[in-house]
């Protein structure tokens, strides 16, 4: 992963730079947005103060009799007041003001195409691009953005909002709807200072508890949600209803067998998308894990800069990627600040995250990435990162498993059940009995179906029977490239690692730009035959291929880890005995947050059992408490 290094003097630094890229700047709108549809000076502000920490420069609001709007600024590049938000913009007698959070960076050339049509800009932010697109080609402008974004346009001669979020959900949007009264923002703390009722969402509670995250549109409270990623939302300010449209599908699967031609394809797109998200004032920085993913980022820019590039690191207990960044580092002449997370540090910083994470979160990452994105905020302010690669190119184990059930499928069901119903039951068998099992159900059940002795709620299999399924239409019934775009679409991505990147660097006032977030990836992704990205040895596989000359050779077989270590569910789990679990879950069923099946699912499975399974829950449970105990207060029981 990587960020961008802010240095001390940035006026000189700036002009170097320039000279270096000769780019055009525009100003980054790393921010925070709000709105409702009714006017009131005093709850907006409120509203902006509530997310200060996404914009500590500057902060904006704009009124009508219908609406109020808000914005809190995180200042980057074009310091000046041209930026500042709400901002209006006027064409041939139409007014509209915008709230935007994002960046698009092929403005430039959208910019263009629009002054050709007679568009005036008066700044040289994508802010007035954005709102110049809307004038022109309506709802479907954003057909023609390539970036992050959430935003809401008001467009008072069509009496509406216009509400947008980009295509893979980088950036969230969250709405409240209850009797007419609407609500947006870009994190559920700034809707909680309106005078609402909030109450637990039980269908919520029982996908958290399964995934271990929220998927949109549902949140942790009744009556409030967020926007899918690749959806718009048009709310009528007349009729106070609202309509939501997904603009963007994800592509697809269409194989194409020529190796060099797809080699060179992704070369080229990951050039420039690098180089577009380098558009800035400053000097870049990078988050290094000593990954592939990171690593070709770092790789990259650094052949781009002609100044050292400076990075970041953690290390901790348990976690081989120091070995790797320290090769890379001195590989490239790098400049490295590595900082250790250990147990202090984890206790200190589980005594805020909750603070800034508005729903109950299970992934242990969020700690090291928290902890690395607040000691990077001393030196940088926006960057680059490498999230996305593994679910383009097949990154992740769990594909390998897709790979041994489509393989399995091939055999004849009749000598599957007979293997099945032979094998003797013991943990040696386990898995291979699993997997016999998983093979013998429909595709669409692959990932809602797996471990059986598990408590599925019917929630969570309705909604994954139907993911998978849309999934599997689109992979041409491919089960392995079904797989991956579940993941695109509803596992990894909007739902979970980028709600995870947004939450823990926007707490430290942190932009973070991915590469591979590109979604010319994605219709990259869709050409790119499953044998040339994953098999039962290899993953990434012609992604290493294309990349082989730029990373020493170690970090390319380096197995994948992310933040994996035995120290982070060793930490949790000691935050909470088992005695005390007891009394939690008699707690939560009390107050009727935890239903009576997830009640006996923990006392009597979870709590008996020291499996990878039963642990992988029982850290769930603590980290909702945890979630819970900060939030509680705000909850009408």
């Amino acid at each position: 992963m990587g960020l961008l290094y802010l240095k001390k003097d940035i006026r000189f630094r700036a002009n170097v730079f320039h000279k270096f890229f000769k780019v055009t700047f525009a100003t980054i709108t790393m921010c925070g947005i709000n709105g409702f549809n009714f006017k009131n000076k005093k709850v907006i502000k409120r509203m902006n103060e509530s997310i200060r920490h996404r914009g500590p420069d500057d902060s904006g609001e704009f009124f009508s009799k219908k609406i109020s709007l808000g914005h809190r600024r995180l200042s980057i590049i074009d310091l000046s007041k041209k930026g500042t938000q709400p901002m209006e913009f006027s064409y041939k007698n139409k007014k509209i003001q915008i709230v935007y959070n994002g960046e698009i960076f092929n403005y430039k050339e959208i910019k263009m195409r629009l002054q050709k049509k007679g568009y005036i800009f008066k700044n040289n932010t994508d802010t007035e691009v954005v709102l110049a697109s809307y004038l022109e080609w309506g709802e479907k402008c954003v057909e023609k953005f390539n970036g992050m974004w959430a935003f809401c346009i008001y467009d008072s001669q069509k009496n509406n909002l216009f509400l947008s979020r980009d295509r893979l959900g980088e950036k969230p949007l969250y709405y409240y709807y209850s009797n007419g009264k609407f609500i947006f923002s870009s994190e559920i703390k700034s809707i909680l200072t309106h005078n609402i009722k909030i109450e637990i969402d039980k269908e919520s509670v029982d996908l958290f508890f399964s995934l271990g995250f929220i998927p949109a549109p549902y949140t942790i409270y009744k009556d409030i949600h967020k926007l899918e990623q690749g959806f718009n939302m048009i709310f009528n300010l007349k009729s106070n209803q609202f309509k939501k449209k997904r603009y963007y599908n994800l592509p697809k699967y269409n194989p194409v067998y020529n190796k060099k031609k797809l080699i060179d394809e992704f070369k080229s797109i990951f050039e420039d998308a690098t180089k577009i998200r380098m558009m800035s004032e400053v000097p870049l920085g990078t988050f290094l894990s000593g990954g592939v993913d990171s690593s070709i980022v770092v790789n990259e820019i650094n052949n781009t800069s002609k100044n050292q590039l400076h990075t970041f690191s953690v290390e901790m207990e348990g976690c081989n990627d120091v070995k790797y960044v320290k090769i890379l580092r001195d590989s490239l002449n790098l400049k490295n600040s590595i900082y250790k997370f250990d147990k202090k540090e984890f206790e200190r910083i589980n005594g805020k995250i909750f603070n800034f994470f508005d729903e109950p979160y299970a992934d242990y990452s969020m700690y090291p990435t928290f902890f690395l994105f607040e000691n990077a905020s001393k030196h940088i302010r926006v960057g680059l990162s490498g999230d996305g690669a593994d679910e383009h190119f097949g990154g992740y184990d769990h594909y390998k498993s897709a790979l041994k059930i489509s393989r399995l499928k091939k055999m004849p069901k009749l000598i599957r059940r007979f293997l099945m119903s032979a094998m003797p039951k013991n943990s040696k068998t386990f898995l291979i009995r699993e997997g016999l099992r998983v093979s013998l159900l429909k595709d669409e059940d692959f990932f809602s179906s797996a471990w059986d002795d598990i408590y599925k709620p019917k929630i969570f299999t309705k909604i994954c029977r139907e993911k998978m399924g849309e999934m599997l239409i689109l992979s041409g019934g491919n089960l392995v490239e079904a797989m991956m775009l579940f993941d695109k679409h509803f596992k990894t991505m909007g739902n979970n690692f980028l709600y995870r990147v947004d939450q823990a660097s926007m707490a430290s006032a942190l932009e973070v730009r991915s590469p591979f977030l590109d979604y010319r990836f994605s219709e990259l992704a869709s050409k790119i035959p499953t044998k040339w990205k994953i098999n039962l040895s290899s993953n990434k596989i012609l992604m290493k291929e294309a990349i082989k000359e730029d990373i020493p050779i170690e970090i390319i077989n380096r197995r994948k880890e992310g933040f994996n270590s035995d120290l982070l569910p060793k930490l949790i789990k000691e935050m909470q005995s088992t005695e005390n679990l007891k009394i939690i879950i008699s707690e939560l069923s009390s107050l009727k947050i935890l239903s009576k099946e997830w009640e006996t699912f923990f006392i009597k499975t979870v709590l008996k059992s020291e499996d990878g399974r039963a642990i992988k829950y029982r850290l769930r449970l603590i980290l909702f408490y945890e979630w819970f105990k900060v939030h509680s207060s705000r909850i009408d029981m």
